[in-house]
């Protein structure tokens, strides 16, 4: 039977650049990271990058389809001016959900993210 979330991953097309981002800009701490695979440990699971696997069509993420990954942030306007100063797609806008709000991006090959704040609405952020 199911005990809980193991793994929510990925395709890169380019690992290094990859773990950059999601290091580096979205602060995620590396569990693992190899030439073809890469974890970074949740608390309840981890996230990982599988190096574009043979076959594997562009984009290789697809905006607003399959499924979206929340992250939480303590600072989603933080968040949002790391991800537009490292040149990531942003949506324009926060978006308001019970408990908090979201923000839409992607990582450098498409792939959907979302950054989730509880506690604040958007317009108190604007």
């Amino acid at each position: 039977m199911i005990q809980g979330l193991h793994t929510i991953w990925c395709q890169a097309s380019d690992m290094v650049r990859s773990v950059e981002f999601y290091r580096d800009v979205v602060g995620l701490p590396v569990g693992y990271e190899s030439a073809h695979w890469t974890e970074f440990p949740l608390a309840n699971g981890k996230l990982a990058l599988h190096l574009a696997m043979n076959g594997a069509t562009t984009p290789l993420g697809l905006p607003m389809s399959g499924w979206q990954v929340g992250l939480q942030t303590s600072d989603i306007v933080a968040l949002r001016s790391r991800l537009a100063e490292a040149g990531a797609t942003v949506a324009a806008t926060f978006h308001d959900i019970p408990g908090g709000v979201t923000l839409d991006f992607t990582d450098p090959d498409g792939n959907p993210l979302q950054a989730v704040q509880l506690g604040v609405t958007a317009a108190a952020l604007a």
